[in-house]
């Protein structure tokens, strides 16, 4: 089925309106390959005819968004995010809190299926061992894609998805198998709320957070939305706090309240 200009770049804009993602035309085919079988489900013989429809229409935009929403993901995907917090960013949060304030939050702000959180729930349990009864701890988890979100709060996942960053020891201290998926372990799945969210809508309430994880998302927007996200997220950053972006990602010339702390290999950003 071919694809007008035309078309593509009305898709686009509603696209861009409704999460941020810039689509150039050189991702006609990407168009194509993940929006056919939409049109195929609607019963649509054309992108003009997609195009019209979704004017009317807000479930078929969020399924437009949801459809072209990349996805890729595993448990303790570039393992070093996760070394960091262990090492480096909890010791750190221990030694800089509040007498007596044992609440700690964390943000995972594009969780897609849910691998992010709960290797970071993970990473938890494993450095505070028997004392994380003793803290509150919440990890906010938000995506733009509704499918995304619900696979995430269900924690369930196939052998595939498993196999995928997890080791033996791991699989079988924090899931259960339920045929034919192995379900995250309640103890973990609890540490975890999930919303979808657009981060670049101005009226969302974000919150405070000790630590928030945004990799691999504004690789995607445009410089000026990247900026708006970026200040955002400085605004909702405590003090103390740290934000952790993907590996081949900067700050630079997009937020200069935020300064780049390396680390072993390793980098995050806090406040200046």
């Amino acid at each position: 089925m071919k694809i007008t200009i035309k078309a593509l770049m009305e898709l686009a804009v509603i696209v861009h309106n409704h999460s941020g993602i810039v689509l150039t035309k050189d991702k006609a085919y990407l168009i194509k390959d993940r929006l056919q079988p939409l049109m195929e489900e609607y019963g649509l013989s054309s992108f003009e005819d997609l195009i019209s429809r979704a004017k009317g229409s807000s479930q078929l935009i969020n399924h437009i968004v949801d459809r072209m929403t990349t996805n890729e993901t595993s448990f303790f995907r570039d393992k070093r995010p996760f070394v960091l917090l262990k090492e480096k960013l909890l010791p750190d949060w221990q030694a800089t809190r509040k007498k007596n304030c044992n609440q700690l939050n964390i943000w995972s702000c594009a969780c897609s299926t849910g691998q992010e959180v709960y290797s970071i729930a993970i990473t938890l349990m494993e450095y505070f061992k028997t004392s994380l009864s003793s803290h509150h701890v919440k990890i906010k988890a938000t995506d733009i894609s509704d499918s995304a979100i619900v696979k995430a709060s269900r924690g369930l996942y196939s052998n595939y998805e498993v196999s995928r960053g997890l080791d033996a020891a791991q699989l079988k201290k924090y899931f259960t198998w339920e045929d034919p998926h192995w379900k995250i372990k309640d103890e973990l799945r609890s540490m975890a709320y999930f919303e979808k969210m657009n981060l670049l809508r101005p009226e969302i309430e974000y919150g405070k957070f000790d630590i928030i994880f945004c990799r691999n998302v504004a690789i995607y927007f445009s410089r000026t939305d990247r900026q708006r996200l970026f200040q955002s997220l400085f605004a909702c950053l405590n003090d103390n706090g740290a934000l952790i972006i993907g590996a081949t990602e900067t700050l630079f010339d997009i937020n200069e309240q935020l300064k780049r702390v390396d680390c072993g290999g390793m980098a995050y950003y806090c406040h200046k």
